[in-house]
């Protein structure tokens, strides 16, 4: 039973698609309308070409020689503490301490800097080579306090509210950016 069911089944299915009939009073549009946007002019053209070569120009960054040095000290500290915290590594210790300070203080520089240019000029003052810059200050920042840790120093609390200013354009900086009101959402 369940077999001659299934063949009336397949039947009519197969009827169903040879009787299928197109209505006859439609009509197929045969070409689209040209929807193309007018023509580029000379002068689009060149103003295009001009700010793409203005682009194209690279920027040297202000504060790649800092961010260096801040780099080469952190590595020192590094190495100055390979060798563990303890009474026969004074020397050492001393000398990863004094960097210690050295980075803190080129941080809160930078840190002091940078706010006050953005707090003189709202508009428009945050540029790619800033949000770099600050990105690289905060991690250095992160390994500057887990070495001061180790080496039991005071915390410095200038320096993490510099820092905390620093993340705060950080996040200022991506809000702005194209598709960034959904960075905090």
């Amino acid at each position: 039973m369940k077999f001659l069911t299934y063949c009336a089944l397949i039947a009519a299915t197969a009827a169903v698609q040879r009787h299928h009939h197109h209505p006859h009073s439609v009509e197929y549009v045969s070409t689209l309308p040209d929807v193309r946007a007018d023509t580029v002019s000379d002068e689009d053209i060149a103003a295009h070409e001009a700010a793409r070569a203005e682009a194209a120009k690279i920027k040297k960054n202000p504060q790649a020689e800092l961010l260096a040095t801040i780099k080469a000290d952190l590595d020192q500290i590094s190495k100055d503490l390979s060798f563990g915290v303890s009474y026969s590594q004074a020397k050492r210790n001393d000398h990863a301490r004094a960097l210690c300070t050295k980075v803190g203080d080129a941080i809160l520089g930078y840190a002091d800097g940078i706010t006050a240019q953005v707090e003189a000029k709202t508009n428009e003052s945050m540029t790619e080579m800033n949000a770099h810059n600050i990105s690289a200050m905060i991690f250095y920042d992160v390994q500057l306090q887990e070495f001061m840790n180790g080496l039991g120093m005071a915390g410095n609390d200038a320096l993490i509210l510099a820092v905390n200013r620093l993340k705060s354009l950080q996040k200022l900086y991506l809000f702005e950016q194209k598709g960034g009101e959904n960075y905090l959402g």
